[in-house]
């Protein structure tokens, strides 16, 4: 008799402390992709303060670039990416409430002349502004920027652009290339 009363309350242990993990579990829910845990205000401030410095120190190619933010208030903002006096690319990050503390945040990027989006791995750039595909780093910043966190190219995944890795050694070197070269 003492046996079965130890296996029922073995059992009973079990299932309380199952039901304990399901109950925790329910509790944490993971962020759908591109929300983050601020509000639209607060993600709008730190996105229009930061010029994506990590991002264009990872990604940057041969040329030397300028970023620059511009938002609309608590809407948008877009970095516009400026090099020897010309726009090359610039791309916006679109901010809507998802909840009081939560904020959705979708990348977008111009198209290009051919199709696709500008910079998405599949263009030719004769002095490209970054290594290709711009999407996945600007995503990682905008990640980094809402989370707190430090910038993780390996996030981000290698460059396929084969001219930017040969330019970006002149621009280590200290020679880098000007957009009109």
């Amino acid at each position: 008799m003492r046996q079965s009363t130890m296996k029922q309350t073995g059992r009973v242990a079990r299932v309380l402390a199952a039901l304990g993990l399901t109950l925790g579990l329910a509790g944490c829910k993971e962020r759908p992709p591109g929300v983050y845990d601020v509000s639209v205000s607060e993600a709008y401030r730190r996105l229009l303060a930061d010029k994506l410095v990590d991002m264009v120190y990872a990604k940057q190619c041969g040329i030397l670039v300028h970023v620059t933010p511009a938002g609309m208030l608590d809407r948008q903002v877009t970095w516009k990416v400026h090099s020897s006096g010309r726009e090359v690319v610039q791309f916006t990050a679109l901010l809507s409430a998802v909840g009081e503390k939560q904020t959705k945040v979708e990348i977008r990027v111009p198209p290009a002349p051919g199709g696709g989006e500008m910079y998405d791995g599949s263009q030719f750039y004769k002095r490209p502004a970054f290594n290709q595909p711009l999407r996945p780093a600007v995503q990682e910043q905008v990640a980094a920027i809402l989370e707190g966190r430090k910038f993780d190219v390996q996030r981000v995944g290698p460059g396929k652009d084969k001219v930017c890795s040969v330019q970006r050694g002149g621009l280590e070197m200290g020679r880098p290339f000007r957009v009109d070269d």
